[in-house]
């Protein structure tokens, strides 16, 4: 045999391993059931859907509701961005939409003059505005091609922003930009009452929430703000309990009146300050997913408080047999989309029992995807316990699903384990619309929890 045919020889038999097994992987039974059996006998209220999402979450809840704004009803955007802000373009991603690459060229211990060059996120108000342009006329253009839901849907939707005061990755102009784009006459034109948009708490880049149904342990932060230091990257869950700092800022600000009244013959002080009321109101917002989930669904919906949950009473489902539905190769659909082989449901006894009940989606952010419970005799994923959602969920009757992305070093290239909001060497040209790969994927989960039911559209591929 010659060198060549060895060569080949050789070059086969790896494919054909390789293939064998890809194929007895993509056939092995999951340790987690199809979110259609773990969803049996739901009932969803096709009318109450809504979304919300943190980081690279909050870009996703932010396109998916651009994108099936028929169906979804509300969404909360936390520290997230505007509609095809990248533009489609890696380095748009990193420089105009976040200061992913300030940060990264700080890390290196460069010139920080040079590495401020590449803050290019918009400042200033013509700049917001001409982002906000630019944002919402991509998004008449999927429109107009069909690829969208009618943006006029948006109007009567409630919305909930919040920007962290020392939020360093994704700087306060760039939300600012997502506010204008819903708020605009021009533009979303949603409702001046139906739009809430916190940017003044004092928090970092996380997932604020308080000391209710708080793990033991360090998996929620400390709010550690300045002149404290950043949490170390490598153990930052992105979730942190920031009750004391706000109830510090508040006392600092008057919006916690003193007990005692003036003295006789002294003016009182007003309390709070009248120019301190909107930093007062947002003080209070120490849940962001109780905040979240109140602004979209009203108070009243709300009213029966929250309730501890356990750990076990969040469900694994396998998000490769929701890839199943609209895909040959599902697998490959799965891995393509950067998702992880298992997404999470948190479903309240009474929703199981016959009571229709609202469903919330919750996008996680990046490094928050997949197993990153690493506490001995834990596993799963520790957004979806402990954001918050879960509490007011079981008190009040509303379904959260947690969609999950995981990190991929090639094809496609998502290190970090974020959504996608820039497209490029990522999922599809269409991220930002119904065809994207991980729109899709949603959609579908959504049907499958409603029953079954084709609400939303789901091209196969």
């Amino acid at each position: 045999m010659s060198r060549q045919e060895v060569s080949a020889s050789i070059r086969y038999g790896v494919l054909s391993i390789a293939a064998l097994w890809l194929l007895a992987f993509s056939a092995s039974p999951s340790a987690a059931p199809a979110l259609e059996d773990v969803a049996a006998g739901v009932k969803v209220d096709t009318t109450q859907i809504s979304v919300s999402g943190i980081s690279s979450g909050g870009f996703m809840a932010h396109q998916f509701h651009v994108a099936h704004s028929q169906h979804i009803m509300g969404a909360g955007i936390v520290a997230g961005g505007p509609y095809y802000c990248a533009r489609g373009s890696i380095l748009d991603a990193l420089t105009r939409c976040s200061r992913f690459a300030m940060l990264e060229c700080l890390a290196f211990k460069l010139d920080p003059k040079l590495c401020g060059k590449t803050d290019l996120a918009p400042k200033g108000r013509r700049a917001i505005e001409a982002a906000a342009r630019a944002s919402f006329d991509e998004a008449r253009k999927q429109e107009a091609a069909g690829k969208i839901d009618r943006l006029a849907n948006l109007r009567d939707d409630s919305v909930y922003l919040f920007s962290g005061s020392y939020d360093d990755i994704v700087p306060h102009g760039v939300m600012a930009i997502v506010f204008r784009f819903y708020a605009d006459p021009d533009k979303g034109a949603v409702r001046q009452g139906n739009i809430d948009f916190n940017g003044t708490f004092p928090a970092r880049h996380t997932m604020v929430r308080d000391g209710f149904g708080k793990p033991g342990g360090k998996v929620v932060g400390d709010c550690a703000v300045p002149p404290a230091p950043p949490p170390a990257v490598a153990t930052n869950a992105y979730i942190d309990d920031c009750e004391a700092v706000a109830r510090q800022q508040a006392k600092k600000n008057l919006c916690i009146c003193p007990a005692a009244s003036a003295a006789d013959g002294e003016v009182a002080v007003a309390c709070p300050p009248p120019d301190k009321l909107a930093v007062c109101k947002d003080l209070k917002d120490v849940d962001l997913a109780g905040a979240i989930l109140e602004r979209i669904y009203g108070a009243q919906a709300l009213d029966k408080g929250r309730l501890q949950v356990q750990e076990n009473e969040l469900q694994a489902f396998d998000q490769r047999q929701v890839f199943g539905k609209f895909s040959d190769l599902p697998y490959s659909a799965l891995q393509n989309a950067s998702m992880a082989r298992e997404g999470y449901i948190f479903i309240p006894e009474p929703c199981r029992d016959g009571r229709q009940c609202k469903l919330h989606i919750a996008f996680h952010g990046c490094k928050q995807g997949g197993n990153t419970d690493y506490r001995p005799g834990h596993a799963g994923n520790l957004f979806a316990k402990f954001a918050g959602y879960n509490e007011w969920a079981k008190a009040n009757g509303v379904i959260v699903l947690y969609p999950q992305i995981q990190a991929r070093s090639l094809g496609p290239v998502n290190p970090r384990g974020c959504w996608d909001w820039w497209g490029q060497n990522y999922t599809h040209a269409g991220y930002h619309t119904r065809d994207g790969k991980q729109i899709k994927a949603v959609a579908q989960m959504i049907n499958l929890v409603a029953g079954g039911q084709a609400l939303m559209e789901v091209a196969p591929e």
